[in-house]
């Protein structure tokens, strides 16, 4: 729907997207054991005004990594032939390009060490996506 498309080059689909795929699904494993074992102590421990700010970047670092996921999937049904670019352009581009980040780095700071670590790298990893997405795309966004 009058979305410049332009297919990665071969070398992106081989070299980065299996290695991104697989760094994306080490963050959800290990967002998902922290989550599950850690994160009802951890928020108990914290300042009861930076609770809320906890909970709302555990939803950030979710979505995400959902986003991230999601992302890669359709890339891998692109290339794989089940979806046209053009379906990809206009249906199934990166989520949440403006509000992936509503926890302040202030806010952060005040958090346990490895929620931190969470965000840090999923902001990192999804910061590379929507690089990947804008080229894919044609354009850039910010």
């Amino acid at each position: 729907m009058g979305h410049p498309v332009r297919e990665l080059p071969t070398e992106t689909q081989l070299l980065f997207l299996p290695g991104i795929f697989n760094e994306a699904l080490s963050l959800m494993f290990d967002a998902h054991q922290y989550f599950e074992t850690r994160s009802e102590e951890e928020q108990a421990s914290i300042e009861p005004d930076s609770r809320q700010a906890y909970a709302r970047e555990m939803g950030c670092v979710t979505l995400r990594l959902s986003s991230v996921m999601s992302w890669l999937m359709v890339r891998r049904a692109v290339y794989a032939g089940h979806i046209e670019e053009d379906e990809a352009a206009d249906y199934h581009r990166l989520d949440a390009p403006d509000n992936y980040r509503e926890v302040t780095p202030e806010q952060l700071e005040s958090m346990p060490y490895y929620l931190n670590y969470l965000s840090d790298r999923s902001i990192n990893l999804y910061e590379r996506i929507q690089r990947l997405d804008a080229e894919a795309y044609g354009e850039i966004r910010h």
